[in-house]
Order: structure tokens, then C-alpha cells, then sequence
């Protein structure tokens, strides 16, 4: 195992997510628990990874992806190889994680602040939660998809009803060569949530009862997504 546990994208954002300041005696502490094979029990299930370390139970948590957005991530995904891997679990990658905190303000890699850490221990600054995170980020080089069941991602997809598109017919066109044809299918749009131009723009300088004009106008876009799914 490496100084630093975990090379790939995923890996260093989840171990440095988790054990904060990678510096840290307690963060040292951790790493050569997981080199000294200290992390036994290691359970990765959707929200939880729990393991025993120096007989201490160790759990880190975080909500699950919402399954509507990963649903819709692996419709955008389809046709576009490196993203494709990604959703498989396959590859780690730089690319989908820009999308789903960027585009859908749900990341991949839960950040720090979305992760709940515990030891029985009780112990401030636990070294067993550094080693259990080094651990996973160290064996997420070799399995991209333990984050992927990490975050609820790899069950089968719970989209509502109606959320995939029909497929589109194929028509043939036999007729007058120098004329129009159909149209071809349209293809899925990049998936966007309500009020993601507001957010490229930015605040806009004008207050509107003492909220700027963007946050103003970005409630009433979330109002009006919520009401046309009703």
C-alpha cells in the first residue's frame, strides 16, 4: 500500500473526504493500520461501510443517490464509451463526477460534510475511520463499482413510471430523393435540474425584496419543475 492509499479520482476524493486533513498524526495512524492489515469485516452496502478495526466497530455513512438522477445519468451516459465504464463501475472518472455535483448538485464522492463517521472507540479524531477509508480507497483502484454500491447505484434502476422515453420507430423513406425525409429521433438532452442557467450566470446584482434576482427567479423555476411532475 502506497503512502497515500488510492490513486484514482473516486479513491482520493472519498479518503480525503473522510479522514480531513491527510497530514495529520491521526491520518498516519490510519495509514499504517491499513498497511498492518488492522481493517477486518470490510461490508460496503448502499449508504454504509462498516468494518471492524482493533476490535472497534467503524462505520462511515451518507445518503444514497437519489435514484431518479441516476437513472437519468445512465440515459445521458449511453453512446458516450468513457462515461459508459464509469456508470458500470468500471473506471473512475473525473468526467461523470463533474456532472452529477456540477449539473445535478449530487455528487458522486459524497464531500465531507454529507459523511457520517462513527467507532465505538469514541475517540476524537478516530484513526480507526482514517484506516477503514484508506482501505476502501486503496481497493477502489481495483473495483470502481464499491463506490457505485456505496451510494445505492448499483441496484436496478427505481425511476418513475414513464421517466424512460419510448423508443422512437424507424421509418424507411422510399419516396422522391430531391425531397425532405423524416426527421430522425430525437436524442436524450443532457440532464439538467431546475435553474441550472440561473446557477452558470450567477448573481445578477439586482435585489428583489432583498434576495438577488437569480435566487428569486431559481425558487420560482424549482416551483414550477415541482408542480409539472404533480
Amino acid at each position: 500500500m502506497r503512502d497515500l492509499p488510492g490513486q484514482g479520482p473516486w479513491a482520493r476524493l472519498l479518503a480525503s473526504g473522510v479522514v480531513g486533513d491527510e497530514s495529520s498524526a491521526v491520518a498516519e495512524r490510519g495509514r499504517v493500520l491499513a498497511r498492518e492489515g488492522a481493517v477486518q469485516k470490510v461490508d460496503v452496502t448502499a449508504g454504509t461501510i462498516a468494518a471492524v478495526v482493533e476490535d472497534c466497530t467503524v462505520t462511515v455513512s451518507a445518503a444514497r443517490v437519489p435514484p431518479r438522477i441516476w437513472a437519468a445519468m445512465k440515459r445521458y451516459a449511453r453512446g458516450k464509451p468513457p462515461l459508459e465504464e464509469a456508470v458500470e463501475g468500471r473506471a473512475q472518472s473525473v468526467h461523470l463526477e463533474h456532472l452529477m455535483n456540477v449539473d445535478w448538485e449530487e455528487p458522486l464522492v459524497p464531500p465531507a460534510r454529507a459523511l457520517l463517521r462513527s467507532c465505538t472507540c469514541d475517540e476524537d479524531g478516530c484513526a480507526h475511520v482514517a484506516a477503514l477509508a484508506y482501505v476502501v480507497a486503496d481497493e477502489l483502484d481495483r473495483d470502481p463499482s464499491l463506490l457505485l454500491r456505496f451510494r445505492g447505484c448499483d441496484a436496478e434502476d427505481e425511476a418513475e413510471p414513464g421517466d424512460e422515453p419510448e423508443p422512437a420507430p424507424v421509418e424507411t423513406f422510399d419516396g422522391d430523393p430531391w425531397e425532405a425525409g423524416p426527421l430522425p429521433p430525437l436524442r436524450d438532452l443532457r440532464p439538467l435540474p431546475a435553474g441550472a442557467v440561473l446557477k452558470r450566470f450567477g448573481p445578477s446584482g439586482v435585489r428583489v425584496g432583498g434576495d438577488d434576482l437569480a435566487e428569486v427567479l431559481k425558487q420560482a423555476y424549482a416551483s414550477f419543475a415541482a408542480s409539472s411532475r404533480r
